[in-house]
């Protein structure tokens, strides 16, 4: 995936006010400094941004950003025209 189709990681890293080096794609989400706060905010801003609706669950358990960012290119890919 180009970081021209990434979704969810630059939203991240404004959140966290990281760079892309200092986010490990492949670690739990939960693992990397992302509270429930955190979750809601990136939850709604997908939804505000892209119109498609990630679980909070998903950025607060064990499913890395890689995992993510491959699912919602596919829910993404899914709604395309």
């Amino acid at each position: 995936m180009t970081d021209s189709e990434q979704i969810v990681t630059p939203l991240l890293l404004k959140m966290l006010g990281l760079r892309e080096d200092e986010l490990d794609p492949e670690l739990p989400l939960g693992e990397q400094g992302i509270d429930s706060l955190t979750a809601a905010e990136l939850s709604s801003a997908i939804e505000d941004a892209h119109g498609m609706i990630v679980s909070l669950a998903r950025f607060l358990g064990e499913e890395s950003l890689a995992m993510v960012e491959r699912d919602v290119a596919r829910q993404r890919a899914r709604v395309a025209p």
